[in-house]
């Protein structure tokens, strides 16, 4: 009598091991896909973090690590006309609006980033100069002046930051992935597009011009 029992048993043994390897095989592909690379607007290469929704895409990632940067000048722009001696009651009223909008908006940037574990990326854009932003000269230039000195420069420099600030967001608006983000963007360009106007508007009256570079 044929003993078959032993290829049974190793029949079941191989049935059982490539199922296993299939198993693994999967674990290791729904790994990857958790860590899946993407890279952002400047081909730096980042990894989403196990919390980053699906649709975050390399241009949501870029628009937060670039625009916080962004924001945080304007902050500080703004604490330097607030200091500033005998600055007008309508620029400071600009100035205050400005400040605590912008941080409201960084505070949820940096929230989302923190969620997705952005921190590497974060770190690598925040020295970077973005499109609009004052270069140390500038800042200083500001810092030093007071009176209606101080009231015209920061009119002028804040519009200029604020223009490149929606050449910025525009991209966001039509590549970004996340919809939150999306909207957030769209409310940056509307506000800020108003107040180019007020600037505008207090540098006709004063008889002065913008900055055109």
């Amino acid at each position: 009598m044929t003993n078959t029992t032993l290829p049974r048993k190793i029949t079941g043994l191989l049935a059982a091991s490539t199922l296993s390897l299939g198993m693994v095989s999967c674990a290791a592909q729904d790994q990857e896909a958790t860590d899946q690379a993407l890279t952002d607007a400047d081909g730096v290469q980042v990894t989403a973090g196990p919390n980053q929704p699906e649709e975050v895409n390399g241009v949501d990632l870029h628009f937060v690590a670039m625009m916080t940067p962004h924001h945080q000048q304007a902050v500080e722009m703004s604490d330097i006309i607030l200091a500033a001696d005998e600055s007008s009651e309508a620029t400071n009223d600009l100035a205050d609006r400005i400040k605590i909008g912008q941080q409201q908006e960084i505070d949820t940037m940096v929230e989302w980033a923190d969620a997705w574990e952005q921190d590497e990326l974060m770190a690598h854009h925040a020295p970077h100069v973005a499109n609009g932003m004052l270069d140390p000269e500038q800042m200083e230039q500001l810092d030093s002046l007071d009176g209606d000195e101080a009231d015209t420069l920061f009119l002028q420099l804040m519009h200029f930051h604020h223009e490149g600030a929606i050449a910025m967001t525009e991209d966001q608006i039509d590549h970004g992935g996340y919809q939150p983000l999306v909207e957030l963007a769209q409310q940056m360009v509307d506000v800020q597009t108003a107040e180019m106007q007020e600037m505008e508007q207090l540098l006709q009256a004063k008889g002065e011009g913008l900055i055109t570079d």
